[in-house]
């Protein structure tokens, strides 16, 4: 359940980001609405699928530390690759979902 979490707050975290007006993934950022709505789902989902396992504060921490990641991860790497938004997603992707494999249990 933690591999899906994961995955879903860095699709949260990406269209959050996508909705800003200085990203250069794409051309024209999201709607703020949409990506925020879609951001906040992706939280409530991840904090559910990690309660499964940690307790629902501990939860919400390992959210709140992956989403700070995230994002960081986000504005760096985006800015090396301007226009390469499945490039950044995948990294993104990959990197995360490792992590979560080589470090949880």
């Amino acid at each position: 359940m933690e591999l899906v979490s994961v995955s879903s707050l860095w699709l949260g975290c990406l269209f959050a980001y996508l909705a800003s007006d200085k990203q250069q993934l794409i051309s024209l950022p999201f709607p703020k609405l949409l990506a925020w709505s879609l951001c906040c789902l992706a939280v409530l989902f991840s904090v559910w699928g990690f309660s499964h396992t940690y307790s629902v504060l501990v939860a919400s921490l390992v959210v709140l530390i992956c989403m700070m990641t995230m994002w960081i991860l986000l504005v760096l790497v985006a800015s090396h690759y301007k226009g390469r938004s499945i490039w950044v997603s995948s990294l993104g992707f990959a990197l995360f979902v490792s992590i979560f494999l080589i470090g949880v249990k």
